[in-house]
């Protein structure tokens, strides 16, 4: 085989290669840092994984939300919430590593963030909200479930054996005291207090404390009323918010979406996960958690 023959042929493929290399280089402007990252808060805030659920975890969102500022092609990042908040730890993880990233940090909300869902757009350089949203509900929430009653009905007894006076404080085999009534409450109101303290921080001169004061009472707001108020700084689709992620970003140019989704469960995932849904629900039916604070 004459290999002399070939030697054009080789030449001008390399040539070609090189040049489609460098056209790829200078035509895909994600390799120069011009992508938004885009992060789903989709469903309740918590630190546990639903079955069946693609949802992102508390824990596992902030883990995105550090791919992403350590990622040299993206120049910020776009939060797409869709939550109604959740558990008030869980989400306050997500609003602190919010408030340390130094890229811009835009939130979206769509069909609703409320309550922790809002709380954690608080914590974005830019809130975008859909006019028609849902958001607003600051506020938190615990419920104390009491099936004594029902138990005496059905002749169903429970022997609680403690030390500790409050160590069964809400406790779904008796009724609450007005001490144990006020503890919760305490509480509660420490929580919120927090919650409306960072929102009013968080939004600065731009919220209308006046009319903010007149809404912590929990109601939810429409995007339109949320802008009057101050709690969000423009409306708009989600194409608008890339867009306007782009410019706090410096580009100039449309921007690159780089998806930060969760990956797809596996066969293993849904096993491991109904096995661990089992076993917890096994542990709930015979004791009972502590009460959960939810915002």
């Amino acid at each position: 085989m004459n290999l002399k023959k070939f030697k054009p042929l080789i030449f001008l493929s390399v040539i070609v290669l090189l040049v489609l290399f460098f056209l790829t280089l200078f035509l895909d402007y994600s390799l120069f840092g011009n992508n938004v990252a885009l992060i789903p808060l989709h469903g309740e805030i918590s630190n546990d994984s639903a079955l069946f659920s693609s949802d992102l975890t508390a824990f596992q969102f902030v883990e995105k939300l550090e791919l992403a500022e350590n990622d040299s092609t993206v120049s910020s990042i776009l939060i797409e919430i869709n939550s109604p908040g959740g558990q008030v730890v869980a989400t306050k993880q997500i609003v602190e590593k919010i408030r340390s990233i130094d890229k811009p940090v835009v939130a979206w909300i769509s069909d609703i963030g409320a309550s922790g869902g809002y709380y954690v757009a608080s914590a974005s350089d830019l809130i975008i909200s859909d006019e028609d949203s849902i958001t607003g509900s600051i506020g938190v929430i615990s419920v104390v479930a009491d099936y004594s009653e029902l138990f005496e009905k059905i002749g169903l007894k429970f022997e609680v054996l403690k030390k500790g006076e409050h160590k069964d404080i809400g406790s779904p085999f008796s009724s609450l005291d007005e001490e144990e009534r006020k503890i919760f409450q305490t509480l509660l109101d420490q929580t919120f207090e927090n919650f409306v303290n960072d929102i009013k921080q968080f939004r600065g001169e731009k919220l209308n404390t006046e009319l903010f004061e007149q809404i912590i009472d929990g109601r939810i707001l429409s995007g339109t009323q949320a802008k009057e108020i101050g709690l969000v700084d423009e409306l708009g689709s989600r194409d608008y918010a890339i867009k306007r992620a782009g410019e706090l970003g410096g580009i100039t140019e449309k921007p690159f979406v780089k998806d930060f989704s969760n990956k797809e469960k596996s066969v293993f995932d849904l096993f491991s996960n109904f096995g661990f849904s089992l076993g917890a629900g096994f542990k709930k039916g015979i004791s009972y958690e502590p009460l959960t604070i939810k915002s």
